[in-house]
């Protein structure tokens, strides 16, 4: 898709004193512009199963809510709306005045070296080195969990969400275009299938007792900064009954995509710490199906790029895959002997 006149707008005089050079990120849904101080997220005009995009209030109410929904855990990052202007002559401009041609968020943009994902990779991935903010990020997650809203749903409502989130990975990991791993797939498929029942038991158990909360909902290391105090961001925004999760869910997540990254301390010390504060503690079962659950949906999300016609990197999205699908092959006791 080519890139929106955004660009020519946010390089138009009299520049900004961070616009001298911009980098330019496409996303499945959105164009990210970075400048030296400042982040501007515009929405692509798409649709698919989960949200529609292609009009132009539906792409403001997004940015509304992106802003609204992030400000939980960075509040001094989200700076607001802004609004892009069409003149009667058709130029595009930040700065009016004209009809509104579209919306973008503005964001601060914050130190790349300081992500939990880069910090993971460098020599300051080390537990001695990274512990203690790990330790600060842990015990923000815990009031943020806290203070959310619970989740009136049942188990066996909650129980559809996940069922069709099943679906959907059925339906791309065995898409004829992946027919060499076919029979991997399907005996991990039909294995969490089994064991679904089970898990409606524990699932049900927890939303009884509260523990179903409306969270971040996408809480990946490249969207924790370490600073002090940790800044978390980029939260799902476009669905809410996708950010309906058991915080050890979450924490199970986020602690699989540092094990991947290289960091397998990370995810205990984060769950015990949610265990300890929040005096909580699911079985160990439960939390091993979390991570399955996790693992195949980020296969599911990582393949699914390669049956669009035109997938952007399409060499990276299969060997990605193909690693996540291989942590859920191993949890359900089917990994191939090394």
């Amino acid at each position: 898709m080519a890139v929106p006149p955004t660009l020519g707008a946010l390089l138009k005089p009299p520049p900004a004193p961070d616009q001298n050079t911009i980098e330019v990120i496409e996303t499945s849904k959105s164009w990210v512009f970075l400048t030296a101080t400042h982040v501007y997220k515009v929405k692509k005009p798409v649709r698919d199963d989960l949200q529609d995009l292609t009009s132009l209030r539906a792409r403001q109410d997004n940015t509304l809510t992106e802003i609204d929904l992030n400000r939980r855990l960075a509040p001094r990052i989200y700076l607001g709306a802004q609004r892009i202007f069409e003149s009667p002559t058709g130029e595009v401009t930040l700065r009016g005045p004209g009809r509104t041609h579209d919306w973008m968020v503005k964001m601060k943009r914050l130190p790349e070296h300081r992500m939990l994902s880069f910090m993971i990779r460098t020599c300051y991935g080390d537990e001695t080195v990274l512990g203690v903010l790990v330790d600060e990020l842990a015990c923000k997650l815990v009031e943020f969990y806290k203070a959310a809203p619970r989740s009136n749903l049942t188990g066996r409502e909650l129980m559809t969400l996940l069922q069709d989130q099943q679906r959907l990975c059925r339906k791309t990991l065995l898409d004829p275009q992946f027919g060499q791993h076919r029979s991997r797939f399907k005996a991990v498929l039909d294995r969490f299938d089994r064991g679904l029942p089970a898990h409606l038991k524990l699932l049900s158990e927890r939303a009884a007792q509260g523990r179903i909360r409306e969270c971040h909902g996408d809480l990946r290391p490249e969207h924790v900064c370490l600073q002090s105090p940790p800044v978390i961001f980029d939260c799902l925004e476009f669905n809410r009954n996708l950010r309906l999760l058991d915080p050890f869910s979450e924490i199970v997540f986020l602690g699989m995509e540092c094990d991947l990254l290289g960091a397998p301390w990370i995810k205990p010390l984060l769950i015990n710490a949610l265990k300890l504060k929040l005096r909580d503690h699911p079985s160990r079962r439960l939390l091993l199906q979390y991570e399955v659950i996790h693992a195949l949906l980020r296969a599911r999300l990582c393949l699914a790029h390669l049956l669009h016609p035109h997938p952007r990197s399409p060499e990276k999205w299969e060997p990605l895959g193909l690693k996540y699908f291989a942590v859920a092959e191993r949890l359900c006791g089917l990994g191939r002997p090394a």
